[in-house]
């Protein structure tokens, strides 16, 4: 019984890998090699792109949007748990081996403030997150953040600045907890 849902699942995977790379005209590129569990939404506004390495899994509704020319790329053996969202203008770049629990934000970027509040240009700068990090629920990642191999970001974090490698930071913002 076992083998014949990890079949449904290879084949439901397939399926919207395929949606994916129609609906997207090829600006979204996918391995067939994936556990897409939940809804999956891309998002591509513009001539940004969006590369999923080798057997991602997603247990989860992820949501993943490129705009203004933004370059997402998510490296192979990467996890991410219920309602993940990663939105790029610039650039962000996850390493091979990352874990991401609930409700994980990254996003490369704000909106602009001007003398009558928000206006609608982005300020954006890049986020790399290296290999085997692992970010606990309710994360928040800002822009311009470089994580270092193997990170731990607690649950509830707000990450504003770096993390060396091998660090858990906790907090908001977040800070080196060990």
């Amino acid at each position: 019984m076992k083998i014949f849902h990890k079949c449904y699942i290879g084949l439901v995977s397939a399926w919207k890998i395929l949606c994916v790379k129609i609906c997207t005209r090829g600006k979204a590129r996918a391995t067939w090699i994936n556990s897409i569990r939940g809804a999956l939404k891309i998002e591509i506004i513009g001539a940004g792109s969006i590369t999923i390495g080798h057997r991602l899994m997603s247990r989860g509704s992820l949501y993943l949007k490129s705009v203004d020319g933004g370059k997402l790329h998510i490296g192979e053996s990467v996890f991410f748990n219920h309602n993940c969202s990663l939105t790029c203008a610039e650039s962000i770049v996850i390493g091979n081996h990352c874990m991401f629990a609930n409700n994980l934000v990254i996003i490369d970027h704000d909106h602009e403030m001007g003398k009558d509040g928000v206006t609608g240009a982005l300020v954006s700068k890049p986020i790399v997150i290296e290999d085997r990090v692992w970010c606990g629920a309710n994360v928040a990642i800002t822009k311009g953040v470089h994580i270092g191999t193997g990170a731990v970001i607690a649950a509830g974090a707000v990450v504003t600045c770096d993390v060396q490698e091998k660090t858990v930071v906790a907090g908001v913002p977040a800070r080196k907890i060990h």
